[in-house]
Parts: structure tokens; C-alpha cells; sequence
């Protein structure tokens, strides 16, 4: 099922010039002019993707590419505390966006969507990380500890 799922994605979305990535790692490419729809937290954003067929390009997820950033379900209240600061920020820079590009659009080891997110020339990921609000994530073990109690 999940196959055939993405396989019609892949039909659906290349004509309208979007993209569509393997298990692999790689990326096919960029989406210009996602639309914001709403943040979990600082590295999963959900998107409308104009031209794209209403089950395959509303409200999407996307988690930002080469972040990690907290989570809001975490057991320590520094944890979520950042996390929920995380979320303000991305929140904040997508709703005044006037051009959300996604960037290097592909999927994870768990075959999520993940791409860089850049709003108005402003590199969202890279934004959290100066922030103090994620760290650089290359898809391997998380090595970050949120909690500064034991």
C-alpha cells in the first residue's frame, strides 16, 4: 500500500515541478511556494503545497533538515521549555513569510519528508541552531541532552 501511495505521489507531484526523494537519502529538488499551515515544534512544520492534488499537498508534514531540536513531550521542563520556545520562533517566521521555499526536499530513515525550510531568505534551521534552539542532525544518533537536571 505505502508503495503504491508513493508511487502515485511521484507521479502527482513531478509535473507541477515538485519533488519526490528514496529511502535513500537523496533529494530531487526544491518546492517553491509551500504555503504555512502550523508547527508541532522547532523541526516538524506541517505545509500546503499549491498544484498538488489536495490529498497529496494539504497540510503536509515536514521535518526541517540538519536540526534537531527539543521536544515538546519530553520529561524535563527545560526540555520543554526550549521546545516550546522553538516552536514560537518557527511559528513566528513562517506566518510573516511572503515565500517559504523548501530546499533539498527528500525523506529520512523513516520515510518522513524532511527538506530545509528557508522563509524569506531566512534559513530556518540554521536560525534555530544560532538561537541556541536545535543542533546540527545528520540523520544518526541523537547526542543531544536537553535537560541540564539529571
Amino acid at each position: 500500500m505505502r508503495l503504491a501511495i508513493f508511487i502515485l505521489m511521484g507521479m502527482l507531484l513531478l509535473p507541477f515541478g515538485t519533488v519526490c526523494a528514496d529511502r535513500g537519502g537523496q533529494t530531487y529538488g526544491n518546492v517553491e511556494g509551500a504555503i504555512y499551515r502550523d508547527n508541532y515544534d522547532g523541526d516538524t512544520i506541517r505545509f500546503d503545497i499549491p498544484g498538488v492534488h489536495p490529498l497529496l499537498g494539504e497540510n503536509i508534514p515536514v521535518r526541517v533538515r540538519g536540526v534537531d531540536a527539543p521536544e515538546i513531550r519530553a520529561q524535563c521542563p527545560e526540555e520543554k521549555e526550549r521546545a516550546m520556545r522553538a516552536k514560537a520562533m518557527v511559528r513566528e517566521q513562517l506566518s510573516k513569510a511572503t515565500r517559504i521555499t523548501l530546499i533539498e526536499v527528500g525523506r529520512d530513515k523513516y520515510f518522513r519528508i524532511v527538506a530545509r525550510v528557508v522563509a524569506d531568505g531566512v534559513d530556518v534551521g540554521e536560525m534555530l541552531i544560532g538561537a541556541g534552539l536545535a543542533v546540527p542532525y545528520n540523520g544518526g544518533t541523537k547526542t543531544m541532552g536537553w535537560c541540564t537536571t539529571p
